[in-house]
Parts: structure tokens; C-alpha cells; sequence
């Protein structure tokens, strides 16, 4: 697992370069608006989940919507049995399991740096009735200490339409918009009891 996670780690940073490249930002930018301005402080963190068959899957939810609030998702998905869903055109659609594929999420500080260019996906994991479903999901998160916000190279006048590109997204604290994201799930979960 310890090598797994390493390797993936790698691919994080790559991944991070190439929407860097996409976007038209120095390399390195993201890692280092993760990173807070300080070497090596961004979150890496590895959940393995195990979904066990379901006989009245129309009664549960194994995973509520919702986008990641982190950065980066990399996850390993089950090859056979199906269950991710993601939200496209107001539909659910399923993430069909590939052998050996890994899935990249881009979650909320992705769609922040990059001024909306990506977007974060809402996604779901439904029950289902055959099969165990497990996943294991790498996760890039910035530094509690990291300000996140618009990238300024993304901010302005654009060449190819004429249009002024403002800032969509305020600038923000990560660990504070954590305890937002935390709080607004700890009210669900209450009202959900309350049910």
C-alpha cells in the first residue's frame, strides 16, 4: 500500500502539471497553491471503501451526491461491479469499471485556481444488489494553511473573445472552507436522522 500510495502521489503531481500546461500556468503552480507556500504541506490521504450487495438498494444510499471539496481524486475502482454515478446534462450517469484504469475527480479547489475552466463533478455511489464493490480514492487536498484562489494568469482580458475574465470564486483559507464543508455535512447528516 505504502508503494501504491507513492506512485500515485506521483501521478497526482502530473496530473496537476498537465491542467497547469492546460490552463496556460507556470508548471508547478497548483502543487505550489496546494502546497500554502511551504514545501511538501499539502494533504495527501488514501480511503479504501468497501461496498457490501444490497437487497433493497432503492432504500439506501451508499453514498450521498456531492462534489469532493479537496483537489485531486484519483481513485481505483472496482473492475467488475458498477456503482459510481456522476451527474451529467441533469442525468446520472454510471462511471463504467475499467480493468486497471484509476478515475481522476477534480474537486472544488480545482475549480477555484482554475476560475471555473474545471469544473467539479457532483457524483454518487449507488447500491447495488450483486456483487461487492470496493474503491480505493487518493486524495490531493491543499494545506489547511493554503489560500486558494482564482490563478491571476486566468483573470482579465482574453485574447480569443475580448471579454473581460473575472474572478469568479472569492480568495479563501482551505482549512476554513474545510470547516464549512464539515459543519454544512454534520447539519445534513442531523436533519437525515431526524427523518
Amino acid at each position: 500500500m505504502k508503494e501504491y500510495r507513492t506512485e500515485l502521489k506521483k501521478l497526482g503531481h502530473k496530473v496537476m502539471e498537465i491542467m497547469d500546461e492546460n490552463l496556460g500556468l507556470p508548471k508547478g503552480y497548483i502543487k505550489n497553491a496546494f502546497d500554502g507556500g511551504v514545501d511538501n504541506t499539502a494533504f495527501f490521504g488514501t480511503k479504501v471503501s468497501h461496498y457490501p450487495p444490497c437487497p433493497h438498494p432503492e432504500k439506501v444510499n451508499a453514498l450521498r451526491a456531492h462534489t469532493d471539496a479537496g483537489g485531486v481524486v484519483l481513485l481505483f475502482q472496482d473492475d467488475e461491479v458498477k456503482g459510481l454515478q456522476m451527474l451529467k446534462d441533469e442525468v446520472w450517469t454510471d462511471v463504467q469499471p475499467l480493468k486497471n484504469a484509476i478515475v481522476i475527480n477534480t474537486g472544488d479547489q480545482i475549480e477555484v485556481l482554475s476560475n471555473g475552466r474545471y469544473k467539479s463533478i457532483l457524483h454518487r455511489v449507488v447500491p447495488q444488489t450483486d456483487g461487492q464493490r470496493r474503491s480505493i480514492a487518493s486524495f490531493y487536498n491543499p494545506s489547511l494553511k493554503a489560500t486558494i484562489a482564482p490563478a491571476p494568469q486566468l483573470l482579465g482580458p482574453r485574447v480569443e473573445n475580448k471579454a473581460s475574465d473575472a474572478s469568479k470564486y472569492p480568495k479563501f483559507v482551505f482549512g476554513d472552507y474545510m470547516s464549512f464543508i464539515l459543519n454544512k455535512s454534520s447539519n445534513l447528516k442531523n436533519q437525515d436522522s431526524k427523518l
